[in-house]
């Protein structure tokens, strides 16, 4: 994984510092200090820098929607939260007047928000990322830690990470080393013989194929699908016959479901991955929302545990 050059931290600490993102340019006047972070990724990607959230937006993937109230609802994240971050409401679209009570002076969040961009910069500096991609976040680091006066941190986040996935890859059970890889969402339900195929531009995808796995992948990609690769039936599915399946439950699908009905397909069974049991059922709250470093720790962990049970 490739790092990227930073400035000198002498360079950062003078403000205003001026930053380009996803919408636009912002000016931050001084370092902030309360930062509210609107969604999981930016929230990954904050704590990775050191930084804890003053508040904190989220969707339907938490348990409450009592906003204004600390939130502690926050999934692989939350044991690394201190202290007791504002629940703000949507992260999209955020309740701007628990948000103004917050008063932060930086709001960090992702690109999925930029209809509600300019009501955002009318409460504080606004920064938009995207992070959906292979790569994304690795930029994003920088440009946060510019803004934040955390340019030597975001360096070490690179370097030690780059140094991490090396080893994880280095670590990957012999059999499976260098495998030909099938990487789906599937989302359950009446869409259970539907699968949505991860390719290399994806950020789980990308995820995988840093660990040396040779992505399978059926003919070109879908333009329409900007977060996945193609949609592909049962019957296609099986045709795309991997070493390894990696098979990710998606929207309301658990984990638990999606091995039950993987195993109940006749069509999945008959890939050499399910009869040499090398089908490895994941949670997309983990391998497809948070996407950021610590993200892709938890990540590498989970597969740990499930090659070595």
């Amino acid at each position: 994984m490739t790092t990227l050059p930073l400035l000198s931290g002498a360079a950062a600490a003078s403000y205003p510092v001026t930053v380009t993102h996803t919408s636009g340019q912002t000016t931050l006047r001084a370092e902030p200090r309360r930062v509210v972070a609107l969604g999981p990724h930016a929230l990954d990607l904050l704590l990775s820098l050191g930084v804890q959230p003053a508040g904190y937006g989220e969707a339907s993937h938490i348990a409450t929607r009592d906003y204004g109230s600390p939130i502690r609802q926050i999934r692989y994240l939350g044991s690394r939260v201190t202290g007791a971050p504002i629940n703000v409401g949507d992260r999209f679209n955020p309740n701007q007047e628990v948000l103004l009570s917050v008063k932060p002076d930086l709001i960090v969040g992702e690109n999925y928000a930029a209809a509600n961009y300019p009501a955002l910069t009318r409460l504080a500096p606004t920064l938009l990322l995207h992070g959906i991609h292979s790569g994304d976040w690795q930029k994003s680091i920088v440009t946060l830690g510019r803004a934040l006066n955390r340019e030597e941190q975001a360096r070490a986040v690179l370097n030690r990470h780059a140094t991490f996935i090396r080893r994880a890859a280095q670590d990957v059970p012999a059999p499976l080393r260098g495998a030909r890889a099938l990487v789906v969402w599937n989302s359950g339900g009446p869409q259970r013989d539907v699968f949505t195929v991860l390719g290399p531009r994806d950020w789980t995808g990308g995820f995988f194929q840093s660990l040396g796995f040779r992505l399978t992948l059926p003919g070109s990609a879908d333009p329409a699908l900007s977060e996945g690769y193609r949609k592909v039936s049962s019957e296609a599915l099986a045709s795309l016959d991997a070493d390894v399946v990696f098979l990710i439950a998606s929207s309301r699908n658990t984990t638990a479901q999606a091995r039950r009905d993987w195993q109940a397909n006749p069509l999945a069974q008959r890939l050499n991955a399910s009869r040499n049991g090398r089908v490895y059922v994941l949670d997309a709250q983990l391998f497809s929302r948070l996407r950021g470093p610590i993200a892709e720790e938890l990540m590498v962990r989970e597969l740990q545990r499930q090659w070595n049970p």
